[in-house]
């Protein structure tokens, strides 16, 4: 399958090798970074709203799962879109950043979101 991306087409995915891809996650995850800044504050943001919204979240990474089953669906109605592959490798690489940390990792979040 030919993939699309803001860009145009590109080659057929089955060519790209798995490294490329991750290095091209990479470079969107850190272009996303320097524009929006670090995932975890805009986590923690999303999931206070949530929570003052009445939405039952258990923690911020739950809002990554979110953005997962978002990208998810988009893919099901476009799925030759190039950037909708390299989010959810983005997306699932934050959560597992937000899973596998620990309520200190989460200290310089918290206080930098309140200022």
């Amino acid at each position: 399958m030919k993939v699309t991306s803001a860009e145009g087409p590109r080659i057929n995915m089955s060519e790209r090798s798995l490294s490329d891809w991750l290095s091209d996650a990479g470079d969107t995850l850190d272009d996303r970074g320097l524009e929006y800044g670090d995932p975890r504050h805009n986590l923690l943001r999303i999931y206070k709203i949530a929570r003052l919204l009445g939405i039952q979240l258990r923690d911020p990474a739950d809002v990554a799962l979110l953005f997962i089953a978002t990208k998810l669906s988009r893919m099901v109605e476009s799925p030759e879109r190039e950037d909708s592959y390299l989010d959810l490798i983005g997306y699932a690489a934050i959560l597992g950043r937000c899973r596998f940390s620990t309520p200190e990792d989460w200290d310089d979040v918290e206080s930098d979101s309140q200022s």
